[in-house]
């Protein structure tokens, strides 16, 4: 039994190592920088792109419907969606997911946002968050300004973009 012990540990421990490295990574290393592509797939329409978001602030918010803080911040982003009159614009990303339970979530809290699908996390790991719900705050030429950790309220993130030039 305890032989089996030290290879778990050690993979473990290699995991660890490797999760760190690829999600862990500070966010403030790409503040300014140009945001990374978005995820292709559509879960709810319309399509955004980076370059569809150009032009005025943005917020790419990545979630998931096994996230729980996800559930407490879902009514917040429709409420701000809602009221953003074109001024900026509002995109979830729904992270390491079954495009079915997405689609229940989305329906359950009524987002008319576009939904875009990170089923692997591959899209999410380029941005360099860590946990759930992270959102990016994009300016109007699409780089990163900020990433904002855990559920927001509509006010933080109204806060968050009024900070955007």
């Amino acid at each position: 039994m305890r032989r089996a012990t030290i290879p778990a540990l050690v993979a473990l421990a290699v995991v660890a190592v490797f999760a760190f490295e690829i999600l862990g990574a500070s966010s403030t290393g790409n503040m300014g920088k140009p945001a990374p592509p978005l995820p292709s797939e559509v879960l709810q329409p319309p399509k955004a792109t980076l370059a569809s978001l150009h032009g005025k602030p943005a917020l790419v918010n990545f979630w998931a419907s096994w996230c729980d803080s996800c559930r407490k911040e879902a009514p917040e982003l429709e409420r701000l969606s809602r009221s953003l009159h074109g001024a900026a614009t509002l995109v979830g990303v729904d992270y390491t997911d079954q495009a079915d339970a997405a689609r229940a979530f989305i329906a359950k809290y009524g987002w008319t946002i576009p939904v875009l699908s990170d089923p692997d996390g591959i899209y999410g790991a380029r941005y360099g968050f860590t946990g759930l719900p992270a959102t990016i705050v994009l300016d109007s030429h699409g780089r990163i300004v900020e990433t904002l950790r855990g559920p927001q309220t509509e006010t933080d993130l109204r806060d968050a973009l009024e900070t955007v030039h």
